[in-house]
């Protein structure tokens, strides 16, 4: 069973085509794997949220992790890095 206990996060990042990439390359390998989307556009940063932040580029308003069992953590760094 896949739960946050038994998880280790393989990659964090904001670029969707590696993102894509690394599931892709996952699924190939038959590797199990979860993911998260944060939207970072609505967060709060002191003054107001990040969406009225000058040089916020809209590539970067999300931000994706790649999370696979502890125990293919190996197994899954190896499949990424083909």
């Amino acid at each position: 069973m896949f739960t946050i206990f038994n998880s280790e996060s393989l990659w964090i990042g904001t670029d969707l085509k590696k993102f894509n990439t690394i599931r892709d390359a996952l699924d190939q390998a038959g590797i199990k794997y979860q993911y998260k989307v944060k939207d970072r556009m609505g967060e709060w940063s002191g003054r107001g949220t990040l969406r009225g932040s000058v040089g916020n580029l809209s590539e970067q308003a999300k931000q994706y992790e790649i999370l696979v069992e502890k125990k293919t953590l190996e197994q899954a760094r190896a499949a990424i890095q083909q």
